[in-house]
């Protein structure tokens, strides 16, 4: 079971529908959207799920900018291992030179499948792997 540890979250209204434990980015008017690519450059994890509907109502999303943050994995992510990030908002273990944004370091609950949760320590402005 994954676990997090805040330093910074920051509410954020949401242009668009974001997923739980998704990376998102800064969009218009200081909004977030989730990610469109593995080389964008991340907010942060959103904390609650938001949808078209509850966006309409208000209802925004908090982003963890900083500390540890569960984060849904794309397969296997050893305890060590620095996370990329994939296109739609997951991450991903880093393996070599994979062109991908580095976006933190898995420090707890590693994942052995796809759709695990990991304790991803977040890295705003980390470079491309």
């Amino acid at each position: 079971m994954a676990w997090g540890n805040f330093i910074l979250d920051k509410g954020h209204d949401c242009a668009a529908a974001v997923t739980k434990f998704y990376c998102v980015k800064f969009s218009a008017n200081e909004t977030v959207t989730p990610v469109t690519g593995n080389t964008d450059e991340i907010a942060g994890v959103a904390q609650f799920g938001v949808t078209t509907a509850e966006i309409a109502k208000g209802k925004g999303s908090d982003t963890r900018m900083a500390g540890v943050s569960e984060a849904v994995a794309v397969g296997a992510i050893a305890v060590g291992i620095r996370c990329t990030l994939e296109a739609d908002g997951r991450v991903s273990a880093l393996v070599g030179s994979s062109g991908k944004r580095i976006v933190g370091v898995c420090v707890g609950s590693p994942a052995t499948n796809a759709g695990d949760r990991i304790a991803m320590l977040v890295l705003l402005g980390g470079g491309v792997a």
